[in-house]
């Protein structure tokens, strides 16, 4: 008997996926405001500077959320490709506060331009797929420039690490 439930499997992002645009989280904190560029298949948000976007919120867990690129394939027909952001590390490793997108609390979620992700008090993400067109193009070019060290101007001095825009795995021509 044919297994007729829907289906999400881990697939690697290849150039192809990436040739016809760019995914892109606007991280809004009360530190900066930021756009990530989002090209590999597993990338993770939390508070632990060894994930690929680092928070800074006492309410983000030290492994909050991923980001992986997913094949979704339903009642067996067509597959079909995009991000999912799953809460934590997945079913065995959730966050300890969740996430919400698109004020409602979830676990599991099929990224579309213009999610809005919480997490914590004061973290938010904006998911968009922006294609790439000559009209695009400076807006890309703003998030693979190199960033300087975020300096605070408050009384407190603390040190974040700042997120950078991870490098492009193709070059547009």
């Amino acid at each position: 008997m044919a297994d007729t439930k829907s289906k999400l499997i881990l697939v690697k992002l290849n150039k192809a996926d990436l040739a016809q645009g760019r995914h892109v989280l606007i991280v809004e904190s009360p530190e900066s405001r930021r756009a990530v560029s989002v090209n590999s298949h597993v990338f993770s948000i939390g508070r632990h500077p060894h994930n690929d976007l680092v928070l800074n919120d006492p309410l983000a867990s030290r492994h909050h959320a991923t980001v992986a690129w997913m094949r979704y394939t339903e009642d067996g027909q067509k597959a079909d490709y995009s991000y999912w952001i799953i809460d934590g590390k997945g079913k065995t490793k959730r966050s300890r506060n969740g996430i919400v997108i698109n004020d409602k609390k979830k676990s599991l979620h099929r990224l579309s331009t213009g999610d809005i992700i919480r997490i914590g008090n004061a973290i938010k993400i904006s998911y968009n797929y922006v294609t790439y067109t000559t009209d695009s193009s400076q807006f890309f070019k703003y998030c693979d420039q190199d960033r300087t060290e975020y300096k605070s101007d408050s009384s407190q001095q603390k040190s974040y690490k700042e997120t950078v825009v991870i490098e492009d795995a193709f070059t547009p021509e």
